[in-house]
């Protein structure tokens, strides 16, 4: 049995035709047509969770980690702007999230009805493309409007790379009419594009090459990428040129025995900065945890910077943005290394110098610093299962993480689209739930409390691991400058409080073990990871407010000069 509703039916019948069968709905009236649709035709993979923003970042996580186009749908009002922090986290990490939103018929806007509210084009600045489906579809032409509407839709979800897009559905009483039918036949639109080829990318690296072979000092900045970027192969032969310097974050999951994969560490290190500055800059991926690499760059400018983007977009991060290539950089890469020529320079040799000096005098520092937020991180990272996922959390989680070599294969996820703290647990419960890796998310306890409704939810997978760092606020305000030193510190910019993540985990009915220490944390992360569960499990570690950040600034001074 499905709805009358025909725009319902057709939306149904392509998305089936499509391949998109991952639906997350959020209980509603308004959305029940799609709802008794979807559910009933026994293609589409439904999922429930109550709290629409949490199901909006539980989504995005199934679409990060499967890397094809997930479904959200929820009734009308207020229910659609609580997907707002996911689908903007989406827009900036371009990942293919389809918005449906039931809605009153127009006519009824700004009436005074309940639950309604303007809600076409509401994501405007920040989807790739807003659409609206007629409410009553009753002649043959409007079966063609609507199904061409909803290919469009779907096919903007892909192209020229994945974004989300936001279909808007006004549904009118009776809402619950159902027929026994089978879906529509409607036509399906295919978007044929040429991928990138060796061909192709030919002609971009004659151009970069020649911009290349004029310059001795070449550096290489990966932001956030995805696992399998194809991507460390290219980039390790590059390395190995003593002109170039590839710099490398944890979210950029590149992996290579020539990178400098802590940025800030050897930053920190550098006393002339001229002679770290590069002639020609090159940035792939999204988006750069680094602010003292901002900080650097702005400050000693290249003369060009080549910036990867697949939908051409201007991203200039440093201010010196020269060059869009909208191509692939691995088949890039492999298509211009013969013609790169030789040059005699130290540059990258110099990086990588001080790169094995900051490791040495961290490896120093970690040897003798006390139980702190560091100390936790370096702990962690041994215990953390190889071949798994990671998922930091924004704010001190995703900083601490540049500071460590990480040589295990973990594959890194973070939300750095916005780099919010919401939503950090959801989207981790929905990458868990699309695949059978183990899953950990490292959060801080402000974003644990923030996002406690991940927990209300049962499609939580047994594969998910959460470790909660308390340190009773917002930490990071005690790193940054300003805050650091305000008399509103605790009140309102830390948000000092006494909660503990034993209470959230019970409430849930998860395991929870709490660790105070050294010895303790060992223990808890053998717990964590040996234990057979059947649900998630979550580690707090509770670590010292005040310490944390004076061991932080301890540990950058000695990278600079230790003593």
């Amino acid at each position: 049995m499905i709805s009358t509703k025909k725009s319902v039916q057709y939306l149904a019948a392509i998305l089936l035709k499509k391949g998109i069968r991952d639906i997350v709905f959020s209980p509603g009236s308004r959305n029940a047509p799609l709802i008794n649709t979807l559910s009933a035709t026994g293609e589409f993979r439904c999922l429930n969770i109550v709290d629409e923003r949490s199901a909006g970042f539980f989504a995005l996580g199934m679409a990060a980690q499967m890397q094809k186009p997930v479904a959200v749908a929820c009734t009308s009002g207020s229910a659609v702007l609580n997907y707002a922090p996911a689908i903007v986290e989406a827009y900036y990490r371009k990942i293919p999230l389809l918005i449906l939103t039931a809605d009153r018929p127009p006519e009824w806007i700004d009436q005074g009805d309940g639950q309604t509210i303007r809600q076409n084009k509401i994501y405007r600045n920040y989807v790739r493309s807003s659409y609206a489906l007629m409410e009553k579809v009753e002649t043959a032409n409007d079966e063609w409007y609507v199904g061409r509407t909803i290919n469009q839709a779907v096919n903007d979800l892909m192209y020229p790379n994945f974004a989300p897009v936001h279909i808007n559905i006004p549904l009118s009483e009776p809402l619950y009419e159902l027929i026994d039918a089978p879906l529509p036949e409607p036509k399906i639109i295919h978007l044929h594009h040429e991928y990138e080829t060796e061909s192709t990318a030919e002609a971009t690296a004659e151009k970069l090459a020649a911009l290349w072979n004029q310059s001795k000092s070449k550096m290489i900045i990966a932001g956030q990428m995805l696992y399998a970027n194809g991507l460390s192969t290219p980039l390790n032969a590059l390395a190995d040129d003593p002109s170039v310097a590839v710099l490398t974050e944890t979210t950029s999951n590149l992996k290579g025995s020539h990178f400098i994969s802590c940025i800030d560490n050897v930053l920190t290190a550098i006393e002339k900065e001229q002679d770290y500055a590069p002639d020609l800059l090159i940035t792939l991926g999204g988006q750069i945890v680094s602010k003292k690499i901002k900080i650097f760059l702005r400050r000693n400018r290249p003369k060009a910077h080549c910036h990867f983007s697949r939908a051409g977009e201007h991203t200039d991060t440093f201010q010196s943005l020269t060059d869009i290539f909208s191509c692939d950089p691995a088949l890039f890469f492999r298509s211009v290394k013969d013609r790169l020529k030789p040059c005699e320079s130290d540059y990258g040799n110099k990086w990588k110098q001080l790169n094995h000096i900051t490791r040495q005098r961290h490896d120093a520092f970690l040897g003798k610093c006390g139980f702190s937020d560091l100390k936790a991180f370096q702990i962690i990272l041994k215990h953390l299962p190889d071949r798994s996922v990671l998922h930091l959390s924004n704010s001190t989680p995703v900083r601490y993480s540049q500071l460590f070599v990480w040589d295990k294969d973990i594959d890194f996820m973070a939300n750095r689209g916005v780099s919010g703290i919401d939503g950090v647990v959801s989207t981790a419960t929905g990458c868990a739930y699309a695949t059978e890796k183990m899953t950990t998310v490292i959060a801080g306890d402000l974003a644990f409390f923030y996002d406690s409704n991940a927990l209300w939810n049962r499609h939580l997978s047994a594969n998910l691991r959460i470790i909660v760092i308390n340190n009773f606020g917002g930490g990071i305000f005690r790193f940054l400058d300003g805050s650091s030193t305000s008399p509103a510190l605790e009140t309102h910019f830390e948000a000092r409080h006494n909660y503990r993540a034993a209470g959230v985990a019970k409430a849930y009915g998860l395991d929870c073990f709490t660790a105070k220490d050294e010895k303790t944390l060992i223990k808890g992360l053998i717990w964590l990871y040996a234990s057979d569960f059947t649900k998630p499990a979550v580690l707090e570690i509770v670590t010292p407010t005040e310490q944390n950040a004076e061991i932080l600034k301890s540990y950058f001074n000695y990278l600079k000069s230790p003593q």
